[in-house]
């Protein structure tokens, strides 16, 4: 869910259409680069693996919740999100053992296996597959931008500075009526809030929104309610490449008749290009 969270609020800086002030920018010029920017990063995401920490929260249908502990996983992305591996390599704080990296490596073989027999044997040379995940990589970052550009309404807002840099602070909130048909946009419908966006490398640096409406939280019972707030930020992971880094929630979940309250973090660190 969180790297959904990500993809759909990083998408939200292309939509076109909105108002500025004398002293920003040219509105479509300065919206086309960051959306060249946002796109090429998004395309890249398959070709870097990373390591990802986080918290896990517990629900039961009695409402009590705690957490699971610290898991660290080796995530190794796939332009098809079926075949992206998740290897957790280490649990509050001690390595995984050999058997159980052993489990993980011969289940996820096993999917991929299924896969490769979904396509018929028509899979083509490696040149070819890497061809076809980046258009498939494409693909998706284009279906995703315009279900969430058609979801949204957006506002150049003003200018700030941020370690000595110039930023360009953009709202956003859902448009009335609007029918995301992705995840990523139902997601983003909830939310209200700013980006920011360095002016020099026109890049997203960071998202900050608040739940205006209920979502559903990890696909289980619990529900985030309005109030919450998200907070990603990204950071420049070699030159011309930017990646989430970090993810900030803060809020409220039900579980069947109780609430309780959450400050969840999710890091992404340790970029580096896949072979």
């Amino acid at each position: 869910m969180f790297r959904r969270i990500v993809a759909a609020a990083l998408a939200l800086i292309v939509c076109t259409g909105a108002s500025q002030t004398p002293e920003l920018p040219p509105r479509d010029a300065f919206l086309r680069e960051v959306r060249a920017a946002l796109t090429r990063s998004q395309e890249a995401g398959h070709r870097y693996a990373y390591k990802e920490r986080r918290t896990d929260l517990h629900l039961n249908p009695f409402g009590r919740m705690g957490t699971g502990g610290t898991r660290v996983f080796d995530v190794r992305p796939a332009a098809n999100p079926k075949l992206t591996y998740r290897r957790m390599i280490e649990q509050n704080g001690v390595p995984v053992s050999r058997q159980e990296l052993d489990r993980q490596d011969a289940e996820y073989a096993a999917r991929v296996r299924r896969s490769a027999g979904a396509d018929d044997g028509n899979s083509g040379t490696g040149d070819e597959r890497l061809r076809g995940d980046d258009l498939l990589a494409r693909r998706r970052a284009q279906m995703i931008v315009e279900d969430v550009v058609n979801t949204m309404q957006f506002d150049l807002a003003r200018r700030e500075s941020r370690n000595g840099r110039p930023v360009i602070v953009v709202s956003f909130a859902a448009r009335p009526g609007a029918r995301p048909m992705t995840r990523e946009g139902q997601l983003t419908k909830a939310f209200r809030g700013h980006l920011w966006v360095d002016e020099a490398s026109r890049e997203v640096t960071d998202v900050r929104g608040v739940a205006i409406d209920d979502v559903t939280f990890g696909g289980f019972v619990a529900k985030v309610y309005e109030g919450m707030e998200a907070a990603v930020e990204r950071n420049e992971i070699e030159p011309g490449v930017w990646m989430p880094t970090r993810l900030t929630m803060r809020g409220e979940v039900r579980a069947i008749f109780r609430k309780a309250r959450i400050d969840h973090i999710v890091e992404w660190f340790d970029y580096r290009r896949m072979p």
